[in-house]
């Protein structure tokens, strides 16, 4: 089963699917993605995230080439995307990079890890990010089509924090993301919101609403520890097509149908 954890950058995304990987809480079944490849003889010392995505993409190439038909649709959606709302040439070929990686991953893990839980906070869905680190106006029918056509992972857990929250995390990190460097907290606010608009479209689309279970993360760390506990107990089978998704606030759950998007 594979996992993935979407939101913005400082939601907690990392920390909570570090935290499941504990085997306290998921067994011994859980594993992170990257380690399907990286947690092994001659590549456990490998931590640096370039050189990791490196191995990630010529380990990934075969299973990607091997879905190439199945996929083909997404992948010529993704480029007609980044040729819309890439900055730069390097954006739109880096873009694609990422693209082949994740969707080569998402293939090695359904192909070599049926029995285990994958845990992904870097995955496909993640990918949307694109609609969110432009200054390109948003069309909803391309995030859309992205729900549709991407290739889905068995449970989206979408890590939400508020805006406030997620300002004050981004501008008190010492080593900013690149879409924060250089700017202003008006401007670092201005890029959020986008951002929290664009994953709350995506968890509420169609193809993948039974899919999300929504964590809310505006606590501390211990906080975030307890949600994880209650999270580990709902990872299990997908419910029937149609059931509502879980959502965790404050270490408890409750149904809730659809992420609206916030204004």
């Amino acid at each position: 089963m594979i996992v993935e954890f979407i939101g913005c950058d400082g939601a907690g995304k990392t920390t909570l699917s570090e935290m499941l990987v504990d085997p306290g809480l998921l067994g011994r079944q859980a594993v992170a993605m990257a380690d399907l490849l990286l947690d092994r003889p001659g590549l456990r010392g490998i931590t640096h995230p370039t050189a990791a995505n490196v191995v990630q993409e010529v380990c990934g190439l075969p299973f990607l080439l091997r879905s190439y038909s199945g996929r083909r649709d997404y992948l010529a959606f993704a480029r007609r995307m980044h040729a819309r709302y890439s900055q730069t040439t390097y954006d739109r070929l880096n873009g694609m990079r990422g693209i082949a990686r994740r969707v080569g991953m998402y293939e090695l893990a359904r192909s070599r890890a049926a029995d285990r839980i994958v845990l992904s906070d870097e995955g496909t869905v993640l990918s949307a990010y694109l609609f969110a680190l432009t200054d390109v106006e948003l069309d909803r029918s391309d995030v859309e089509r992205f729900a549709e056509l991407v290739p889905r992972p068995d449970r989206i857990v979408y890590v939400r924090a508020s805006v406030a929250s997620l300002v004050s995390r981004a501008t008190a990190r010492p080593d900013r993301r690149r879409q924060h460097i250089g700017k202003a907290p008006s401007e670092v606010e201005r890029t959020i919101r986008r951002t929290v608009d664009v994953f709350d479209l995506v968890a509420g689309s169609d193809p993948l609403r039974d899919r999300v279970l929504v964590i809310e993360n505006d606590d501390d760390h211990e906080s975030l520890r307890r949600l994880s506990t209650g999270l580990a107990s709902e990872l299990r089978p997908l419910p029937p097509t149609g059931a509502d998704r879980a959502h965790f606030g404050a270490g408890t759950a409750s149904d809730r149908p659809v992420v609206e998007p916030r204004r």
